[in-house]
């Protein structure tokens, strides 16, 4: 596999649709084993670009790379102000190409542009802040036994490995690679192969912004080839995966094989709950919202409705209402509002899901059936759908459809609201709707779930910590508590008075 040319010529536009192959030490590099996979636009199914198909020996290039930056010390070792401006700079360029990139993942994705737009915010949020937090990652000192200063140095863990998913492509591999970068390591990301575009897009920014080459590396292609071999690979001191639950536990399993540390934010099945005496157009809108944006593909969509029996059905009727208005158009029409799903396969999935939902007992109240033809085209479209009555022992109520599907299922009382809240294995986000000061505390201490919503839904700032707990994995994004992934601890004990001969005859 040979170079094919510079990745982040300092001018030049970028290349957006047509990469020309991976991201590694600066270069762009075609697969070695030659082949390219078709980027399909979720929208229409038109090709519309190809990627690389990365291998085994892609990954082990990508991973020298990254050992050899981070050896050099020409980022690892970098004053971390200068860092910091780097990534500021970085930050920049993802606004000033804000609209190209926004339009190149909701082509990619599926999603509406009015989404991407907001992505690409995020994401240079992302890099604002941990431009920010660069000069401020700081260790500690304390006396110890025996006349010993202690130092404790916060260093870099050295090659980062990232696996991110398709339903926010660039977003969350800005959650990774901004703290991973911010505290001096080197990465290797491994993109979603459904929608890989903006990620290799962002790697092109990042190397003009100043980032020296190998410093940070994708390869593309299939998750079960390049994803597996970077997840088992021996060199990678850490691994970052956000995934599903299943992928989740054979990432854990690779690394466990070289006795490395992962970070896994998966899957969820998350509650939000609504009580009598929330406000309810608010409820309303926020529970359209919780599981509507972004198609329902969202690992912390607020796919569980459960609301109280006294509202239930003037709630059910509100929502019904919110739910038909919603715009699902193409995701490059400026009035969309819910796009298409991201494949074939996901829209098989969803509509599977909710045929098992009402053959277990649950009623459709609106939706149910793929949208086709005229402005849908061939698309992978399918209408907002709500499933009322559902039951704790429903798959429906248990398991991850990740579409545009919220189930609603009645409660009696405090206990109840916050026994079927805690009723499924995840446990990455949940929500409350209530005036009451003692129910939302009582909740918050009560529901099994890393981030909490109140009288709010699915706004996930940089500045707070986001990760699950359960089935839902473990450590966080975001935050400065995102660097404890990418920085470990060593310690100094240092003597400051003469050493004490253990054998000495006297």
């Amino acid at each position: 596999m040979a170079a094919v040319s510079s990745a982040g010529q300092a001018n030049g536009d970028l290349a957006l649709e047509r990469p020309g192959g991976h991201v590694i030490d600066g270069e762009w590099f075609a697969a070695s084993s030659g082949e390219w996979i078709d980027v399909e636009d979720p929208s229409t199914r038109a090709v519309f670009s190809s990627i690389a198909s990365g291998t085994d020996s892609d990954i082990d290039r990508a991973v020298e790379a990254a050992r050899r930056s981070f050896n050099s010390g020409s980022w690892s070792r970098a004053v971390p102000a200068d860092r910091g401006r780097i990534l500021w700079r970085l930050s920049e360029l993802v606004r000033s190409n804000r609209e190209a990139l926004a339009r190149l993942e909701s082509q990619d994705s599926g999603k509406p542009i009015c989404e991407s737009r907001e992505d690409m915010a995020g994401t240079a949020d992302a890099f604002e802040y941990y431009a920010g937090l660069a000069s401020k990652v700081v260790g500690q000192t304390l006396p110890l036994p025996g006349n010993q200063l202690g130092l404790l140095f916060r260093v870099p863990v050295g090659v980062v490995g990232a696996i991110t998913p398709w339903n926010f492509p660039i977003f969350v591999t800005a959650w990774k690679v901004a703290p991973a970068l911010c505290c001096g390591n080197s990465v290797v990301l491994k993109p979603p192969q459904l929608a890989s575009l903006t990620s290799l897009a962002l790697a092109q920014l990042a190397l003009r912004a100043g980032v020296p080459a190998g410093v940070f590396n994708v390869v593309t292609g299939p998750g079960l080839i390049a994803g597996a071999h970077l997840a088992g690979h021996p060199d990678v001191d850490v691994l970052a995966f956000t995934g599903g639950t299943d992928a989740g536990r054979s990432v854990m399993r690779a690394r466990a094989e070289v006795v490395r540390p992962v970070q896994l934010e998966l899957g969820g099945k998350s509650p939000n709950v609504i009580f009598a005496d929330a406000n309810l157009e608010l409820a309303v809108a926020g529970a359209a919202f919780g599981i509507f944006y972004t198609q329902g593909e969202n690992c912390n969509a607020g796919s569980r409705l459960i609301v109280e029996d006294s509202i239930y059905d003037e709630f059910l009727a509100r929502l019904k209402a919110k739910t038909e208005a919603i715009r699902v158009l193409p995701a490059l029409d400026e009035s969309s509002q819910l796009g298409a799903l991201i494949s074939q396969d996901q829209l098989d999935r969803v509509a599977s899901y909710v045929e098992v939902g009402l053959r277990d007992g649950a009623s459709l109240v609106t939706g149910g059936h793929r949208l086709e033809g005229g402005a849908y085209g061939n698309g992978h479209f399918y209408a907002p759908t709500i499933l009322a009555d559902v039951r704790p022992h429903h798959r429906v109520f248990r398991e991850e459809i990740f579409g545009p599907v919220v189930t609603v299922t009645p409660f009696h009382g405090d206990d109840e609201a916050i026994e079927l809240a805690n009723a499924t294995e995840f446990g990455l986000a949940a929500g409350v709707w209530t005036a009451s000061v003692d129910r939302v505390m009582r909740f918050i201490r009560e529901v099994d779930s890393g981030y909490v919503w109140v009288n709010t839904y699915n706004a996930t700032p940089i500045e707070a910590p986001f990760g699950g707990v359960k089935s839902s994995g473990f450590g966080r994004d975001c935050g400065t508590q995102a660097i404890d992934t990418y920085t470990t601890w060593k310690t100094v004990a240092w003597a400051t008075a003469p050493f004490s001969d253990w054998y000495s005859p006297h």
